[in-house]
């Protein structure tokens, strides 16, 4: 009895110990259920995160996209079109728009590659767009649309000139893992300019590209170009490397000249290995169409912005006033001495000599005046500056030579100085603001000057002479100017003779019939052995756009922006 008792008690343990093992394994498996949909869930919530993540940045990737494709748009597709539309035509066309107050029109028209729009515009002309094809990238995608409208009606700035204001919508959407999309919205707005195009955005422009005795010209391993250069004759390359181009390069002739190990020859070739090896890096195009210097009537409508009317006979120097305000710029009748300058209050001075009459005048930027003062005599104050009847910047005419122009350009001052016969720079010609060159030109680590950021600009030129740097101008002279000689060139005077004077330093360009000797080296050893070595530093601000006032145009017109990511603002969602 008692055994079948203990086999009892110890069957009943059992079966409770079972029980209670099957309760922790499954209380174990519950827990162990919950802990794996934990992780699980985790994980999925992880994994939207992360792909969600990756839908922003691809949102964010869509709208950089939407900003260079604006720019592509304006300063590729259209700057494209608008060159290559017939001048009369186009000036036609933004007259019209501009008259009809029709900026979108004027956009959806001229973005154009090969004929075909880019852009769409609904019925109304008060929305253009461009919608962007989808982009693949990882494991996702983006897409991006971009919506145009008038910031403001278009407007004429001057002759030739106009202004089209917009805003601008990006609409950027990104999609990640195939199912997670993430939006972005960029607004903003930019302003295109269509005007004229400008010589001075030529690093070098010659008619014939070679000196006026007929001598050729060759590019070397010295000659380094960080701007646009033209001829409307050909280009010759000696040497390899023969020179390096930064900027454009065309020419009118169909084939280059080649030294060939000093046995010339010509060829439709971008180089002759291995003897004449160029580097282009953005492009070298023979049989471009001629480009036509400046002309007599640009030169008579430069006088016209001076004189305003004057007809003051005799030699002199003249301001066109009304007795209280000026209505041009200064005009000198007679040959001519120019100092630049700037005062003690900050104000641009031009110190003019002419014959036995010395005249101080001063632009106060400021407040809007400017002060002539005569030598030995009186002063009278006008309203206003000499900026030419169309007030775009002070500008000089000298009906004769200008037998030394040297001086400071003031900072806020944009002037032209221009003569009918030769301009003679006698010591430096810098302006008040810009970065100084660190290093010698030449040597490794050399950075040329700039005044990229300034508003100091300074146009010379020269309409029936040449513009030769003096005999008494300092070693290493700069020149801060975009100089042109129309019917001429820009030389060292004397240049085959004396010691080596050291660099001349232009920050600018140089637009000339021939092309002027700087200096002489020794055949042997590649030493200076008089004048200057040339160090020609181009203004990059010339290729935005930017020219000294009443510069000489092209026939032809460029449209281009420099303002699209100025002001930006930037939300998620928002369509």
């Amino acid at each position: 009895m008692f055994t079948d008792i203990r086999n009892k008690f110890i069957s009943n343990r059992q079966g409770s110990v079972l029980a209670i093992s099957l309760a922790v394994v499954f209380f174990i498996a519950v827990l162990g259920s919950i802990f794996i949909a934990k992780v699980i869930s985790d994980k999925s919530s992880s994994d939207i995160e992360r792909v969600s993540t990756q839908a922003f940045y691809l949102a964010e990737a869509a709208s950089q996209s939407g900003l260079e494709q604006i720019d592509t748009l304006i300063n590729t597709d259209m700057m494209t079109v608008v060159n290559g539309t017939n001048p009369q035509v186009l000036a036609n066309d933004a007259k019209g728009y501009v008259n009809d107050q029709d900026g979108l029109g004027f956009l959806w028209q001229y973005v154009r590659q090969g004929g075909t729009n880019l852009l769409t515009i609904n019925p109304g002309h008060t929305l253009v767009r461009y919608d962007g094809s989808s982009t693949n990238f990882v494991n996702g995608s983006y897409v991006f649309n971009i919506l145009f409208t008038e910031k403001s009606n278009p407007s004429a700035i001057g002759t030739d000139q106009w202004d089209f204001p917009y805003y601008y919508r990006i609409e950027a959407t990104g999609v990640a893992g195939g199912m997670i999309s993430r939006k972005v919205v960029v607004t903003g707005d930019f302003t295109v300019r269509v005007q004229r195009d400008n010589f001075a955005k030529f690093a070098l422009f010659t008619d014939h590209h070679a000196m006026p005795s007929g001598t050729p010209v060759w590019f070397t391993n010295k000659t380094n170009f960080s701007g646009p250069i033209h001829t409307n004759d050909q280009y010759r390359f000696a040497l390899n490397p023969s020179g390096t181009f930064d900027g454009a390069v065309t020419q009118q002739n169909t084939k280059a000249m080649f030294y060939n190990n000093n046995n010339p020859k010509q060829e439709d070739a971008d180089s002759n290995p291995p003897y004449d090896v160029p580097t282009f890096n953005a492009g070298y195009t023979r049989g471009a169409a001629e480009i036509v210097l400046a002309s007599a009537v640009q030169k008579q409508d430069m006088i016209d912005q001076v004189r305003a009317g004057d007809n003051t006979p005799g030699y002199g120097i003249f301001v066109a006033n009304d007795g209280e305000k000026l209505l041009g710029g200064i005009y000198v009748s007679g040959s001519a001495t120019i100092n630049m300058g700037v005062d003690a209050n900050h104000n641009a001075t031009y110190t003019i000599t002419r014959g036995t009459t010395t005249k101080v005048i001063t632009a106060d930027i400021a407040n809007n005046q400017t002060s002539v003062h005569t030598v030995g005599g009186g002063t009278q104050v006008f309203n206003g500056l000499p900026d030419g009847v169309g007030n775009v910047g002070t500008i000089i005419y000298v009906n004769g030579a200008i037998n030394s122009l040297e001086g400071t350009v003031q900072k806020d001052t944009e002037v032209t100085v221009s003569s009918e016969n030769d301009i003679v720079i006698t010591d430096h010609l810098k302006y008040e603001e810009y970065d100084e060159a660190v290093g010698t030109p030449g040597t490794p680590g050399y950075i040329p000057p700039n005044a990229d950021d300034q508003k100091n600009m300074l146009g010379i030129v020269c309409w029936g002479g040449n513009v030769r740097v003096g005999t008494g101008a300092s070693d290493d002279v700069e020149i801060h100017a975009s100089v042109m000689a129309r019917n001429g060139i820009f030389t060292v005077d004397n240049y085959e003779s004396g010691s080596p004077r050291g660099t001349a330093t232009l920050l600018g360009g140089a637009i000339t019939q021939f092309y002027g000797a700087f200096g002489t080296f020794n055949g042997q050893t590649g030493l200076p052995a008089s004048g200057y070595g040339r160090n020609f530093v181009y203004d990059g601000r010339m290729l935005l756009g930017k020219a000294p006032p009443y510069y000489p145009s092209m026939r032809t017109f460029i449209a281009f922006t420099n303002d699209i990511a100025d002001k930006i603002a930037w939300q998620e969602g928002g369509f």
